[in-house]
């Protein structure tokens, strides 16, 4: 078999070694490079980091970093070293001797101007912070869902409560165009019912944290109706995201423990609040028995005197009314004996036992004689019995007179 090379071809490793020959050229030794530190970060006693400047980024790795300047990410420094090619690798690194502050970089200066201004908009104010609800029924979690934040939230929460309802937004956390994505879902959100929305990134370097210092988005959270909670970067880390939400948490997994109440706990202190309150109710419901009890006792007796004394009285009063009763009974026993004897005297049965008749035509009274009539049978009862008799003359008082005076001679008239 035949292969295509020309007298051109060249193998991976002459290429690396040309390009490595070049590297360790005089002019590429001993060199100051001015940039921007971004990503500093130790592995073991050795440092890597990458400067940059606005169009340009260099790897840039420092041995035995510890003993000399550790440079924060953002910091503007002067690095001194040389160009070094790794053959094996096929990386390109400058390898820094030395690093010397200058001063704050360009993103970190403007990051603190911007800062500046919203502090003294008010946008940092301790009186626009609206309060973490303390049993919040749901939260929205806006990270991205390839990132480990998200697992760690979501199992810091579910440790502590199993019936939070937990929804998870994915939005980009780095990039350009990153802080108007959140923005925009903020707004979206915002009167969907959610108790907290967190907004959640893991650490990273300055330019990686740049959509959380973007102000955009720090007005957008201001102007937020639900809470919103902070949590991104590291606990060193503070983005402007962090002055204007309602609670920073320093890491995601701060934010699960913060909205997340401990529900085990909470139900045992429940019951607990339970049984207090039942035993405080059972001893207080025995003291208003045991005083009811009491004032019953107090009541009864007192009920019993009073009824005592008013049965008494109407004992007395009784006893009194039957005497007067008993008087004016006797009393008129007496009278009526009197009456009785008085209408004994008149009754007719006694003036006919003295000898006088009571004259009755049929079952008729005669109280008259000019009431009966010559040949009329009429009865006479007396005190021992009746006279059946016939009328055969009747005289009348006139005539008994007239009679008289015939007698007299006329002399008397009557």
């Amino acid at each position: 078999m035949q292969f295509p090379f020309s007298e051109k071809t060249i193998s991976v490793s002459e290429l690396s070694a040309a390009i490595k020959a070049c590297m360790d050229a005089p002019i590429f030794k001993s060199l100051e490079v001015f940039g921007e530190v971004s990503g500093f970060k130790f592995s073991g006693p050795h440092a890597y980091f990458t400067l940059k400047d606005k169009d340009s980024q260099l790897q840039c790795v420092c041995f035995n970093a510890r003993k000399t300047y550790n440079p924060k990410d953002g910091e503007s420094v002067i690095v001194k070293g040389s160009l070094d090619y790794w053959t094996k690798g096929g990386r390109l690194s400058f390898q820094a001797a030395s690093i010397q502050p200058v001063g704050q970089g360009a993103l970190a200066l403007e990051f603190e101007r911007l800062k500046q201004k919203l502090n003294e908009e008010g946008l940092f104010a301790a009186e626009h912070k609206k309060p973490i609800p303390r049993f919040c029924k749901n939260v929205l979690v806006l990270t991205s869902k390839t990132g480990a934040v998200i697992r760690d939230i979501v199992t810091t929460i579910r440790r502590k409560n199993p019936i939070l309802d937990i929804v998870v937004r994915d939005v980009r956390v780095q990039g350009e165009g990153a802080a108007h994505e959140i923005a925009a879902v903020l707004k979206r959100v915002d009167l969907l019912g959610y108790d907290v929305i967190v907004i959640a990134r893991g650490g990273g370097s300055l330019e990686d944290l740049a959509p959380f210092y973007d102000e955009e988005l720090v007005r957008a959270i201001y102007a937020m109706s639900t809470p919103v909670v902070s949590a991104v970067g590291h606990e060193t880390d503070f983005s402007l995201c962090d002055f204007v939400a309602d609670m920073r948490a320093p890491t995601p997994t701060a934010a699960g423990e913060l909205v997340a109440y401990d529900y085990n706990e909470l139900v045992v202190q429940l019951r607990s609040d339970v049984d207090r309150l039942t035993l405080g109710a059972k001893r207080a419901f025995e003291r208003k028995s045991s005083r009811a009890q009491i004032a019953f006792d107090r009541l009864r007796v007192e009920a019993t005197s009073l009824y005592a004394d008013r049965e008494r009285k109407i004992e007395r009063c009784l006893q009194s009314a039957r005497q007067s009763i008993e008087r004016k009974i006797v009393n008129a026993e007496k009278a009526y004996e009197l009456l009785a004897g008085k209408l004994d005297g008149l009754s007719p049965l006694k003036v006919l036992s003295r000898g006088y008749f009571r004259l009755m035509s049929g079952e008729r009274t005669i109280s008259a004689v000019n009431s009966v009539k010559v040949g009329e049978e009429i009865k006479a009862v007396g005190g021992d019995g009746s006279i059946t008799a016939t009328v055969t003359d009747i005289l009348q008082e006139k005539d008994k007179f007239a009679q008289k005076g015939g007698n007299h001679g006329g002399d008397q008239e009557v």
